[in-house]
């Protein structure tokens, strides 16, 4: 606190009442000065991620999950169960709290509205017991804002939140809701968001800005997923503006994740384009802008730059202090589901989003072994003709 001092003998009035006038425009002018001025907060450089974290928390993200469709679900083999997260599995189980992004339904409900069957249009369904398959594997909680939750209809969704509640993993993304986990003592909120105006919408900055405040109030730590964005290769990029794809508008990603972090959120993580993007710090809050695919099983693709996934994540102190950032790049087998990523061409694709993003901001870089990237960066140029590559 700043203490004034005044001797009625050493100053006049006035002079008394100037200075004190600019004492306190010093301490408020000068400490608006000092934030735009001062260098922007840094995050922890990115490290690979060890199936096991020596951190006193751990918390681990993956992007969108399909496990069957409409066609699919009554004939899925039984030793597919094993297959879906065989060689990632040590990465989900050995953490604090792991996420992913739900697109489907978990429901015996086979009554859908979408006109399926054609190989462009897909209603994602999967079997109820895949819930305690999801637990099993590690995953404590499941984000349900995105355009597939909804596939069969009201029943099918109240259905994938009853089975997820009964396998104990937390529901994520009801409207103007947020799931709390206590994490080791940690209080953990997670707030889900989607494009539709039954869910939590990216569009609205306001609304999802007093929504994160409110969580951020009652918690130690506050995670915001996202799904939205536009699709396709070119979607790796995408700019300080709204996307558009088929029709819809899927949000600003950047001004959404700039917006929640100034409310409150420590953590931003995305989902939606079925591709990878660059990994931003902003305000010393990292926001994995989009995770890709997970399992794309039932109708996903996984051509061109959909091949590439990863799972990213965070180490946190007892406090919430962020100690690390952790990515681990990995790549689709023909079945769809992930595995390792010798190349590590996920870390170079990262990298190359960084290098050459379509708006300003600080990126992280992720390790990833040089000896490979060149014929990564060669071919992402390549593939999106579109991009300015920066070398």
């Amino acid at each position: 606190m700043l203490q004034l001092l005044f001797h009625p003998r050493s100053f006049g009035a006035a002079l008394w009442l100037r200075g004190l006038a600019l004492a306190f425009c010093g301490l408020a002018c000068g400490t608006a000065a000092a934030q735009s001025s001062a260098p922007p907060k840094s995050c922890p450089a990115p490290q690979r991620m060890q199936a096991l974290s020596q951190a006193p928390i751990t918390l681990r993200f993956v992007g969108d999950l399909v496990l069957g469709n409409s066609h699919l679900v009554e004939n899925i083999p039984a030793e597919w169960d094993a297959m879906y997260f065989g060689q990632v599995e040590a990465y989900l189980k050995n953490t604090d709290l792991t996420l992913g992004n739900l697109e489907g339904a978990l429901t015996n409900y086979s009554k859908t509205l979408k006109v399926t069957g054609t190989g462009r249009t897909y209603a994602f369904r999967f079997p109820p017991r895949y819930a305690k398959l999801l637990k099993d594997t590690g995953f404590t909680a499941l984000n349900v804002a995105n355009n597939h939750a909804r596939d069969f209809g009201e029943q099918g969704f109240a259905d994938t939140g009853d089975n997820l509640r009964q396998a104990t993993i937390a529901v994520v993304g009801l409207k103007g809701q947020f799931a709390s986990l206590q994490v080791k003592g940690l209080r953990v909120a997670l707030v889900g968001f989607g494009f539709y105006p039954h869910q939590n919408m990216v569009q609205d900055l306001s609304a999802a800005s007093q929504l994160v405040a409110q969580a951020k109030a009652q918690s130690d730590y506050v995670v915001v997923t996202f799904h939205g964005g536009a699709e396709g290769d070119d979607a790796v990029f995408h700019g300080n503006s709204n996307e558009l794809f088929l029709g819809e508008d899927r949000g600003n990603a950047v001004a959404f994740s700039r917006a929640v972090i100034d409310a409150g959120a420590d953590l931003v993580v995305g989902h939606g384009p079925h591709v990878l993007r660059a990994i931003e710090c902003y305000q010393g809050r990292p926001i994995f802008h989009s995770l890709g695919n997970f399992v794309g099983v039932g109708g996903l693709s996984i051509r061109s730059m959909a091949a590439m996934t990863a799972i990213g994540g965070v180490q946190l102190g007892p406090k919430g202090e962020l100690l690390g950032v952790e990515f681990l790049p990995l790549r689709f087998s023909e079945r769809k589901v992930p595995q390792a990523d010798e190349r590590e061409d996920a870390s170079h694709l990262v990298n190359w989003l960084a290098d050459n993003a379509k708006f300003s901001g600080q990126f992280l870089r992720v390790p990833a072994n040089d000896a490979s990237r060149k014929a990564l960066v060669d071919w992402a140029a390549k593939t999106v003709p579109s991009a300015k590559v920066r070398e």
